[in-house]
């Protein structure tokens, strides 16, 4: 829903600023200048300041020209590139039919429509990188992800054979400020700003609309796939900046756990918990649950260290959707609608 109202007040903003020149034309009697600012606000708003050096995860990236035919290794960062319009050909995929999380490509949830009206081609698994398929796509600008399940950092050296690559690393930054890079090495630094700005006034929504339990800590995770237990999420995590945003007292993870990162190696995100460590792990008086798909809800039911909790006997348990495992403009705008839902 929060998507549809998102794309609605696109339209609805473009078609306004096209009546706003049209009566200016109409009243200055001045026709030919006023069509030239008439098509200059109907163009899109690429900046054309090229070229230009873009601060990376892997230095300094300089592009000459406006990319047109992006490629994306990552499905992560595909989300956002599409929030802001970017010219996106083809896009990494992961384990098809997901409910709750992917599509029948293997595409996120979040932003299949979105991949569909653009149409974007599957550019491969990420369990099985090609790197031919890369070239043959003729890209002029290649996005890697310099960490997470999606990473191709290792076949950069190989990508830039083909095209300028720009590298993120969205482990331990908010999507905004991903958004942001994305918008200033593809020209549409205006289209993100606005998407930033519709999360931000609606994070605003949220706020006013909710009620904190008071005095009440929170401890955020994620349950792995698999029955392998789950990721505790730090303040470095995105999600948790958005729960801290709204005014979530966000407990800490205790010290003597942090040293288990066998699934979070190098990241600043998460600490991987066994499932006899989640108690104490997570030590929040309510558990907020992200990328919660079917799967891993029925994997809290059956797992009795989380089913048999004090937070579940309390009804301090509350399941965000299995979309907002990743974040970017559109998971992060569900996850807002989820936390209105269960807080309200």
């Amino acid at each position: 829903m929060a998507i549809v109202r998102s794309r609605f007040n696109k339209v609805f903003s473009l078609f306004s600023a096209g009546i706003l020149v049209f009566g200016l034309a109409a009243c200055s009697g001045n026709a030919a200048e006023n069509e030239s600012e008439a098509e200059t606000a109907a163009s899109s708003s690429d900046s054309t300041e090229w070229p230009r050096t873009i601060d990376t995860d892997d230095g300094e990236l300089t592009l000459d020209a406006q990319p047109q035919r992006i490629v994306s290794t990552s499905t992560t960062l595909t989300g956002s590139l599409l929030a802001i319009d970017a010219p996106v050909i083809a896009s990494a995929y992961t384990g098809a039919n997901n409910p709750g999380l992917t599509d029948q490509y293997g595409y996120f949830s979040q932003w299949t429509q979105a991949a569909e009206e653009a149409d974007v081609e599957p550019l491969w698994s990420n369990a099985e990188p090609q790197i031919e398929r890369a070239a043959a796509l003729e890209p002029d600008l290649i996005v890697v992800s310099k960490n997470g399940g999606d990473s191709r950092f290792e076949m950069v050296d190989q990508l830039k054979t083909i095209a300028p690559v720009l590298v993120l690393d969205y482990s331990g930054a908010d999507w905004q400020d991903i958004t942001k890079t994305l918008g200033e090495a593809t020209g549409k630094e205006a289209e993100a700003e606005e998407v930033i700005q519709e999360f931000d006034n609606r994070l605003e929504e949220v706020k006013e609309a909710i009620t904190i339990p008071a005095d009440k800590t929170v401890s955020p995770f994620i349950i792995f796939g698999g029955g392998s237990g789950v990721a505790a999420l730090t303040h470095e995590a995105p999600h948790t900046r958005i729960l801290e945003q709204i005014g979530f007292d966000v407990t800490d993870i205790p010290e003597d756990l942090k040293g288990d990162t066998s699934m979070g190696a190098n990241r600043p995100d998460i600490v991987s918990l066994a499932f006899e460590n989640a108690t104490r792990g997570l030590p929040g008086d309510i558990w907020i649950i992200v990328g919660a798909t079917p799967d891993n809800v029925e994997t809290f039911e059956n797992t009795p260290i989380l089913s048999e909790s004090q937070q579940n006997k309390d009804g301090n348990v509350h399941f965000m959707p299995g979309e907002t495992f990743r974040l970017d403009y559109y998971s992060a705008m569900m996850m807002l609608d989820s936390i209105e839902e269960s807080f309200a």
